[in-house]
């Protein structure tokens, strides 16, 4: 414990400004803290905030009667449909970057959440830009990229990489409004993991034995988990198991976990 402390302490020097780092068996954390992330910029629905506080209006009448006003400057749009809404179909119905058709979309994800408008807009108003982020990660990582998604309830999000977590990446996460978890050296990329699964499937399709079968890779663990419905339940399933002769993959950090069903599964054998 002492070894790994030292290690962890040496690496956060070697890195200023990376946020807290940790290394643990081998695999390298380092947490941005939501406090220390960029805020999102939101002036204008920030004021319509402030007038809806005032005039005791709810912030989505506000947002909407807001976007009708600017939905009314745009380019003239056909009308000729029952429900239409301008400021829903235009494209340039914007607020702070937020599409206003994102904007309804988040009214009813607050009424399904159970959470109000606002928090509602905080933990789900960024997931555009947010994207930008995270398609630029996968782009400029494909063979390292290990796994990416929210945490949290939306609040967060945690980034794999098969290697070292690289200075870039940390670069394009610091401008995301959220903490940000990065693990690197995980031994695996989510590319790998899915040709792995992929040349399962193709196996086990091949095989006379199986009536049914599912696959699916786990980005966390580098696991390929496979659900195997025989044509006969066998009377010793280890025994079956081994008989599938699953090829294994090439990268040892990936592995596969059989389990067999006497219910039918969904994928069929083609």
């Amino acid at each position: 414990m002492i070894v790994i402390a030292v290690l962890a302490s040496l690496c956060a020097c070697g890195r200023p400004g990376t946020g807290s780092v940790t290394i643990v068996a081998g695999t390298e954390t380092i947490v941005l803290p939501r406090a220390e992330q960029p805020r999102a910029h939101r002036p204008t629905l920030e004021r319509l905030k402030r007038e809806a506080a005032s005039s005791g209006r709810p912030l989505e009448e506000v947002v909407k009667r807001y976007a009708a006003r600017v939905a009314a400057t745009s380019s003239p749009k056909p009308t000729d449909f029952e429900g239409y809404d301008p400021a829903v179909t235009g494209p340039d119905v914007v607020i702070d970057g937020i599409p206003y058709a994102e904007l309804v979309d988040l009214g009813a994800i607050a009424e399904s959440e159970g959470i109000s408008y606002e928090e509602a807009i905080d933990r789900f108003g960024s997931q555009s830009s947010n994207s930008r982020v995270i398609d630029k990660l996968n782009a400029e990582f494909p063979d390292e990229i290990s796994g990416v998604g929210y945490v949290d309830d939306q609040r967060g999000l945690r980034v794999g990489f098969k290697g070292p977590v690289p200075a870039r990446a940390i670069e394009l996460a610091r401008t995301l409004p959220m903490e940000v978890t990065l693990i690197g050296r995980k031994g695996f990329s989510s590319a790998e993991l899915r040709r792995a699964r992929d040349t399962i499937v193709a196996w086990l399709r091949s095989r006379s034995e199986v009536a049914t079968m599912t696959a699916r890779s786990d980005d966390e663990t580098g696991q390929v988990k496979v659900t195997v419905q025989p044509k006969a339940m066998p009377a010793d399933a280890e025994e079956f198991k081994r008989g599938l002769q699953l090829p294994q993959p090439d990268n040892p950090h990936i592995t596969v976990e059989v389990t067999i069903s006497a219910e039918s599964i969904a994928t069929r054998p083609q």
